[in-house]
């Protein structure tokens, strides 16, 4: 008898550093994916600052990161036509407009600046004080 106890209480002992291990495993999955992720979007914005030819930064993304061709594309497509326009007009907020960034932040979400984008394909070519006309 008290050995199928502690033959059960062994078995769940198991079972709970099991799990715990493999929560452990996801968490730090996840955490090296968003530093991946991280990694891609900067190296995005570097290369479209630095006016780079788009299948130059296709290529680049495509080689260092394992993404196909097409994931690559979406990647600077949604970079230089949601994020770069969203940081420049928190920018602009922030420096002309007296908000603070979490007001900014907030304005941008608040008013669906990033599905305005996505709607309409030319405001991404917009100075962020056009932009803030649009929203308005």
């Amino acid at each position: 008898m008290g050995n199928n106890i502690s033959n059960y209480l062994s078995s769940i002992g198991n079972i709970v550093i099991d799990t715990t291990r493999d929560t452990i495993q996801r968490h730090e999955d996840m955490m090296i994916q968003d530093e991946k992720n991280r990694g891609i979007f900067i190296l995005t914005q570097v290369l479209l600052e630095m006016k780079i030819k788009d299948e130059m930064i296709i290529l680049m993304i495509h080689k260092y990161y394992g993404l196909s061709e097409l994931e690559a594309e979406e990647i600077m497509i949604s970079e230089r036509t949601i994020n770069t326009p969203c940081q420049e007009l928190e920018t602009y907020l922030v420096r002309s407009e007296g908000y603070t960034r979490d007001e900014a932040v907030n304005f941008i979400f608040d008013k669906g600046f990033p599905n305005l984008l996505r709607e309409n394909k030319t405001f991404w070519k917009l100075t962020p004080e056009q932009l803030l006309t649009k929203i308005k």
